[in-house]
């Protein structure tokens, strides 16, 4: 009886194969027509069959600029001869690739970028776990079952303006033949949808030969298994501090289409987080700056409405994070949870400077911001000053925010200002919380 086909072992043994003339000569490409050659595209896959072999066939057979994104962060848990093969092959893939594969240890967003707007064709796995680190991860139906994967890599499409494909290339052992099947193109703006029409377009080439996965996407990839590589967000009593409640009440219902993802105990601004996702979704504005971002509510309000509302929006947050006075002083802590939540999860829209707003300024053209909300030192001249020097910034039409206009308290002088401008400009009032002051400029 003939045992049966051990496609595992087939492709480990395949590698000292691999070549130019190996990929032209065992590869039979569907879909060629589909990918656009007069620009890059990100190309989404599982890790399923020969999928080294595909980038081969596309560069060799097609004449395409072709790389992957890949991960080292995983080899430290191997034993010592499976880390040795994977490095070999990482090794000897950098010579047969367009370029060396951008390492997810390595590589920046801003070099990925730049090649895919250059016409190069970028490969990434959907099913990446790595270890010790988080990363964001969404459900999506696969072989009717519920499965998370990775939508990072299908956002640099999004960024770098270019089309989303699916491949899977699988291997027919009666005829010594692997078949490349590309699909799409796909909708860059509408990432998760994107990914689950891809997905469902593989299902076929997958189900019938199921053998030649390379892990159990089913297992491995379930709610269960991977929530230690998604990011939460909760409180963390090392960030307390003295948080003002000047007025009692701050609470206000959230619309159904908008769930807060981000959300520490300073609930000071969530009173304002649906008016913000209203007034995103009608501006629309190209480029946001906040001016005191501290544990951040405000400023993922803001990340969070541009990304569900697929928006081409750039943030900007600006604190030095060590907190003042009337805010209360806190340590490192808090801008390494900002800081990771913004790399993590917005690392295409969402820049931090840790500097001073006045150094701050020399980083933007005058007319350049969209909408600007400012929330740093609430004493009347600062606030003042804020203001005033930040101004010319704003494009003509542009919205300015200003938070806690309602609060009476001696060492506050947000509410005095607010005063003198409502009689100089015209304006709005949020009366929510401490008031969030709408400025029309």
């Amino acid at each position: 009886m003939e045992s049966p086909f051990d496609f595992s072992s087939f492709m480990r043994d395949e590698f000292d194969r691999y070549s130019p003339t190996y990929a032209k000569e065992n590869v039979k490409i569907k879909g060629e027509s589909i990918l656009d050659r007069s620009q890059g595209g990100v190309l989404l896959f599982l890790h399923f069959g020969s999928f080294f072999l595909s980038g081969m066939s596309l560069i060799h057979k097609m004449g395409l600029k072709y790389t992957v994104i890949a991960s080292r962060r995983n080899f430290k848990a191997m034993e010592i001869k499976e880390r040795n093969l994977w490095e070999d092959v990482h090794t000897k893939m950098n010579t047969l690739y367009s370029r060396k594969m951008f390492l997810t240890d390595e590589s920046n967003i801003d070099e990925m970028i730049g090649y895919l707007k250059k016409g190069g064709f970028i490969g990434a796995a959907l099913d990446v776990a790595e270890i010790d680190q988080k990363h964001k991860f969404h459900p999506f139906q696969f072989l009717y079952n519920q499965i998370y994967l990775q939508t990072g890599p299908a956002r640099l499409a999004r960024i770098a303006n270019v089309p989303i494909y699916g491949m899977s290339i699988s291997y027919d052992q009666n005829h010594k033949l692997h078949t490349l099947k590309i699909s799409g193109p796909h909708d860059q703006n509408k990432v998760e949808e994107s990914i689950q029409k891809l997905l469902s377009e593989m299902e076929e080439v997958v189900s019938q030969r199921m053998n030649q996965m390379f892990h159990d996407v089913f297992r491995l990839f379930n709610r269960h298994s991977i929530r230690e590589h998604i990011i939460v967000i909760n409180p963390s009593e090392k960030t307390s501090a003295k948080f003002l409640q000047p007025i009692p009440k701050i609470a206000s219902d959230l619309p159904v289409n908008f769930a807060p993802r981000y959300e520490t105990q300073v609930t000071s601004w969530h009173p304002h987080r649906e008016f913000a996702y209203e007034l995103i979704s009608q501006i629309k504005p190209k480029k946001i700056v906040e001016l005191g971002v501290h544990f951040g509510d405000s400023y993922f309000t803001f990340c969070q409405a541009c990304e569900e509302l697929d928006l081409d929006t750039q943030l900007f947050g600006i604190d030095h994070w060590q907190g003042d006075e009337q805010a209360g002083l806190y340590g490192e802590e808090v801008f390494e949870t900002v800081n990771s939540y913004s790399e993590e999860f917005y690392p295409e829209k969402s820049t931090l400077l840790r500097t001073d707003f006045e150094e701050a300024l020399q980083q933007f053209e005058d007319q350049s911001i969209d909408l600007l909300h400012i929330d740093g030192s609430h004493q009347y001249e600062t606030v003042k000053k804020d203001f005033e020097t930040w101004l010319p910034k704003l494009q003509k039409g542009g919205l300015i925010l200003m938070h806690d206009i309602l609060v009476e308290r001696e060492d506050y002088g947000v509410k005095k200002f607010w005063e003198e401008i409502a009689r100089k400009y015209n304006t709005e009032t949020h009366q929510e919380g401490f008031g969030l002051g709408i400025i029309n400029c």
